[in-house]
């Protein structure tokens, strides 16, 4: 039950974050919610924006996943997701395509990793939605291994739509 704890813990410290995040933006603070991303990046994963940085998105899957339950490793990327999309739209109200776009990528990326390789009952509420990442990254070429997560959620999901 520790764990279940811990996690349930986990998705209301994000949830309050991410709801802090968007009322800056609403606001029309834009900066002061990337900030409040990278606090939250920071506190919820111990990881600096230097150290996200340095990984790629392979690296930062096995930094989220590793040790962790299916449920904890499913959630932990979902949290990591919905934290990039703020940061996206956060830059996208800054009009900065060459910051929203890689930060909206990280959210797709992850997203699909938390609905591919893991259960997808129970999902948190703050899940971001993979047809608005695209949306948001329309005129953004996805990667190879991108659009070959995409296909896989789709095949499972029934939805077959062109990756492209």
């Amino acid at each position: 039950m520790p764990q279940r704890d811990y996690l349930l813990r986990l998705i209301e410290e994000a949830a309050q974050v991410i709801a802090q995040i968007a009322h800056l933006r609403e606001e029309g603070q834009p900066s002061q919610a990337v900030s409040a991303v990278i606090d939250g990046l920071e506190k919820l994963f111990g990881l600096t924006v230097t150290e996200l940085g340095s990984l790629d998105t392979d690296q930062l899957f096995g930094q989220l996943t590793r040790e962790e339950s299916p449920e904890n490793a499913r959630d932990k990327c979902i949290i990591f997701a919905a934290l990039n999309n703020q940061a996206g739209l956060a830059y996208a109200e800054r009009d900065l395509p060459a910051l929203s776009q890689p930060a909206f990528h990280l959210a797709l990326v992850f997203t699909l990793r938390a609905l591919t390789g893991f259960s997808r009952s129970n999902l948190p509420p703050i899940t971001p939605n993979v047809d608005h990442l695209l949306y948001q990254l329309e005129g953004f070429e996805l990667p190879a291994s991108t659009l070959e997560l995409l296909a896989a959620y789709r095949l499972e999901t029934g939805s077959a739509k062109p990756a492209a």
